[in-house]
């Protein structure tokens, strides 16, 4: 594992198993130790984000991979929360979604999301190569 990706931590935000599958599976093939955990709400997204964070200099950089369609409290709504809350308004959000309307992309951008993918965009090997790449190229602030 690369430096980049050691204490990286991915949060799957999403309710549909099926998805949920693919995506670690496609994780595991960017690296077999690489961290993630399964939230199935934007409720059990942020408890695990806040959990995280109270865990001071030992906390994990999480990256959330985030479904916009989820039950209790959607994507949208996980954005306006997680952005709101300074512990952990810093955390970076690739939503991952079915809907290409012009009105999810643009609120989820106005919410500092690093990237909007539509799922019927994604492959498997597209999907490897970006987060390969992206934790091996983009630089991190260091924790205080």
């Amino acid at each position: 594992m690369t430096k980049s990706k050691s204490n990286t931590h991915f949060l799957i935000a999403e309710d549909d198993e099926v998805d949920i599958l693919a995506l670690k599976r496609i994780l595991i093939e960017i690296d077999q130790d690489i961290a993630f955990s399964i939230a199935h709400d934007g409720n059990e997204a942020l408890a695990k984000l806040r959990e995280n964070a109270a865990r001071g200099k030992e906390k994990e950089r999480m990256i959330v991979l985030l479904d916009l369609n989820m039950p209790r409290m959607n994507g949208h709504e996980f954005l306006d929360t997680l952005r709101a809350d300074p512990a952990i308004s810093d955390t970076q959000v690739f939503v991952l979604s079915t809907s290409t309307h012009p009105s999810d992309v643009s609120a989820s951008y106005k919410k500092h999301v690093a990237g909007y993918i539509p799922k019927d965009r994604l492959d498997a090997e597209s999907f490897r190569q970006l987060f390969d790449s992206y934790l091996r190229m983009t630089a991190f602030p260091e924790d205080d």
